[in-house]
């Protein structure tokens, strides 16, 4: 009789360590990706770049973070934290550069941004204003 073991445990080894870096888009360039219909090699977990132009609930009262291009811009990609991320959103505010993290799910005709769900804040720049 034949017994197999499987042992599971931290990974340690230097080829471990060689983990490509995330891929990251602009948040204008992944809406315009959607809004021209190439959307397919976006539909995955990505970094999305950009400015906050909303920091709050979204439309189902989630806590979210919309991008954009600039402060001023329409919000081109929405980025929604789990519920339980809520208080993380003081990290964030209006007009700071943010780098987000989360899986492209899909177009948002009714709102007309991207959606990203599951996402966590990467990076903050505090604006200067």
């Amino acid at each position: 009789m034949a017994v197999a073991i499987l042992v599971i445990g931290p990974l340690n080894t230097q080829k471990d360590k060689k983990i490509t870096k995330m891929e990251r888009i602009e948040a204008k360039a992944l809406y315009d990706a959607f809004k021209e219909g190439r959307e397919a090699p976006y539909l995955k977990v990505m970094e999305i770049a950009g400015v906050a132009t909303f920091v709050g609930p979204d439309p189902y009262a989630l806590p979210s973070v919309e991008i954009a291009e600039t402060a001023d811009a329409s919000s081109r990609v929405l980025c929604v934290l789990p519920f339980s991320d809520y208080l993380k959103l003081r990290k964030v505010s209006k007009k700071d550069r943010v780098v987000m993290r989360g899986n492209v799910l899909g177009f948002a005709d009714r709102y007309d941004y991207v959606v990203v769900k599951q996402c966590e804040i990467v990076e903050v720049k505090k604006s200067k204003e």
